[in-house]
Parts: C-alpha cells; sequence; structure tokens
C-alpha cells in the first residue's frame, strides 16, 4: 500500500491513520507553509518504520497540484500500486487535485474526524458510479512522544519531572485513570507545562497551581501559550488543576477560563499542612480529567 498525505498545519489527523494502516511508504504531499510539519512527522514515521518521500507543490493551484503528484506517481512507477489518498489535511484546493487523482485510478480514499473526543476514519470507496465508505473508530495507537514530537523540533521535548508535591500528587491520582501521564515538560525555552496525559489518541496538558498563584490568571496564561499553533495546537486539551476555590468575587477568572476552553479542577483538600490529596479529590480529579480527554 501507497498511502498518499496531504499535510496540513495540524499533523495528527495524518500520523494517526498512517499510524494504522502501516502503509509500505507514505508519500508527505506539502506547500512551504507546511515543511516544519512533514519534516516532524517524516522523522516520526521513520521511528515506526514507516518509508517516507516528500513532494513539495503549491498550495492553492488545482492543475499544478495535480500535475505535480501524477508526475511523481508515473517517475516512481507507482501508477499500478495499491494506492490509497488521505483527504483529511492540506488546502481545500490540494484536497480537490487529490480526489481527481483517486478518482481516476480507482484508488480508495479517507477522513479522520478529529474534533470530537475520539478518532474516527471515514474511509471511502469507488463502486461504479456510487462512492461507499465505512466508519472505524481508532484505537490507541500513539504514545505521549509520539504526539509531542509531532508539534516540537529536536531538542524538544524534555522530560525534567515534577516540581513540587501538588505536581506528584495529581500525577499518582491520575496514572490509574489513564493511558499514560508524564510529569513535568518543557515544550521551548521558557515554556513548560506541568503534566501531560493521554485517553487513546487524545492528549491534554495540565498546569498546577497552589496558594496566590492559584488565584492569579497565569496558569491559563501559561496553557494557552502552550496550546498556540506553534506549539500543541488547538485540538491539545487544557486543564488548570488549583488548590483554592472560584467564588463569585473571581467571576472573570471562571470566564475567561471558559472563553479560552480551559478546564478548571478545583481540589481544596491539599494544602501546606497536609500536602496531599484526599481520597475524595482523587476521585473528583480523575473523572474530571477523564471527562475532558474521553467525554
Amino acid at each position: 500500500m501507497i498511502a498518499i498525505s496531504l499535510i496540513g498545519e495540524q499533523p495528527i489527523p495524518n500520523l494517526l491513520p498512517l499510524l494504522y494502516l502501516r502503509p509500505y511508504m507514505a508519500i508527505l504531499v506539502y506547500s512551504d507553509r507546511t515543511e516544519k510539519v512533514t519534516r516532524r512527522l517524516q522523522r516520526l514515521l521513520g521511528r515506526h518504520d514507516i518509508k517516507t518521500h516528500t513532494l513539495c507543490t503549491d498550495a492553492y493551484d488545482i492543475q499544478k497540484i495535480q500535475a505535480n503528484l501524477q508526475e511523481f506517481l508515473t517517475s516512481q512507477r507507482l501508477e499500478k500500486a495499491e494506492l490509497i489518498f488521505n483527504l483529511t489535511g492540506g488546502t481545500k484546493t490540494m484536497v480537490i487535485a487529490a480526489y481527481k487523482l483517486a478518482r481516476k485510478y480507482k484508488a480508495p480514499f479517507f477522513y479522520l474526524q478529529s474534533e470530537g473526543k475520539s478518532s474516527i476514519l471515514y474511509r471511502y470507496c469507488f463502486n461504479e458510479e456510487e462512492i461507499r465508505y465505512e466508519r472505524k473508530t481508532l484505537r490507541s495507537l500513539l504514545t505521549i512522544d509520539d504526539y509531542l514530537g509531532a508539534y516540537l523540533d529536536d531538542p524538544y521535548p524534555q522530560w525534567t519531572g515534577p516540581k513540587d508535591h501538588f505536581e506528584q500528587a495529581i500525577g499518582e491520582a491520575l496514572k490509574e485513570a489513564m493511558d499514560e501521564v508524564k510529569v513535568g515538560v518543557t515544550l521551548a525555552p521558557a515554556l513548560e507545562v506541568d503534566l501531560v496525559v493521554r485517553v487513546n489518541n487524545q492528549v491534554g496538558v495540565i498546569q498546577a497551581k497552589t496558594g496566590g498563584a492559584a488565584l492569579r490568571k497565569d496558569g491559563l496564561n501559561q496553557l494557552n501559550a502552550a496550546c498556540e499553533q506553534r506549539y500543541l495546537g488547538t485540538y491539545t486539551y487544557k486543564i488548570l488543576v488549583i488548590n483554592q476555590r472560584w467564588d463569585d468575587t473571581r467571576t472573570n477568572l471562571l470566564e475567561l477560563a471558559e472563553a479560552w476552553r480551559i478546564k478548571v479542577i478545583e481540589v481544596p483538600s491539599f494544602t501546606d499542612a497536609t500536602p496531599w490529596l484526599s481520597i475524595e479529590d482523587q476521585e473528583y480529579l480523575r473523572k474530571q480529567v477523564k471527562q475532558v480527554l474521553s467525554g
């Protein structure tokens, strides 16, 4: 199988189907806007023993995109190979060009729905004049290291471990409810997050704040910065865990968190005098984080 993937600004819709399909070769079709994303994917796929070729093309000229793809397939003698097209990423014009080639070769194509709490792969095939499809919910395919590696350039991420007892307590409480938990990571110079958690293929980052820091918007700012387009992207879930209550006198912070799509979880049992989470707060924390990632 030869998989032709259109590379957009979000790498996961290309990474997940390739990890699921395990093609002999992946052709990564990109424009000058997505070269960095392509290089990261190429590096990651190599670690998973998937061969890659890259093809740079125009982002908006349909005829040129189609001609570049056709020329590549011809020059590499791949026209009679078992082709499959990923129409999830890239620009809309790249999708149109790739669809035209898929139709020409009667090759199947697919689209990954990843906006919700699960990863659903829609596989389409040409059947005479009709297009038929099947729907598949993808199992857990990637690790936290895969996920971060798709967004970050070497030498990041750098794992640092817990900085304090609060981070450690949160990590310990979440271990039994998550598929994976890692504590302490540097994403870029002067940009850190306290924990990264994963359920299936959904990943979230957590900032943990206590005392006065929990009553300021520092944690919200840090989460927003971590999930900018140039770092972890907009599909990474953002969670703030605090040991304070944001009561009615601080509704502006709650409103801001909601506007920025940040889940705030209050676990007030952790104090300087009792530096651990109560059984009730541990259960509440696990339930809330799992709900964010898997519904």
